[in-house]
């Protein structure tokens, strides 16, 4: 696959994940609500949801941004590979967060969870690939 081609399905998986992380913020509301007191869920649940979403919307502009950036990579654009890099290294530190801050269990246990964070491993990885080859 072409540099430029991978940056574009590199995008689109983000902006996947930014979807499942949106979409399952009510779920994880709902999860959070039955393993608390009513007390605890009010002071615990507006911070969470809040990082939730903010997360979930921060990813669009990563996913976006890559995707319009992919063919000034491939040409070698020092402002395009710039940008893609920055990218690359944020989507690599969401994985890393995840797996220091969550407890292994409960990634496991938690399926959409676990495919975002692994969507963002390989992403992350697969998105240095482009950077790693001059330009075509």
């Amino acid at each position: 696959m072409k540099p430029s081609r991978a940056m574009i399905v590199q995008g689109a998986l983000l902006i996947l994940v930014a979807i499942i992380h949106l979409a399952m913020t009510a779920e994880i509301g709902r999860i959070v609500a039955h393993n608390t007191t009513p007390r605890a869920f009010a002071f615990l649940w507006p911070p969470y949801a809040l990082d939730h979403i903010v997360v979930g919307i921060l990813l669009f502009p990563i996913g976006i941004s890559t995707i319009l950036c992919a063919r000034g990579v491939s040409e070698g654009d020092v402002r395009a590979r710039r940008i893609a890099l920055a990218n690359a290294l944020a989507v690599l530190c969401l994985p890393l967060a995840v797996v220091v801050a969550v407890p292994r269990e409960t990634l496991i246990s938690a399926p959409p969870f676990l495919a975002a964070t692994l969507i963002l491993i390989v992403t992350g990885l697969w998105m240095l690939w482009p950077l790693m080859r001059g330009p075509r």
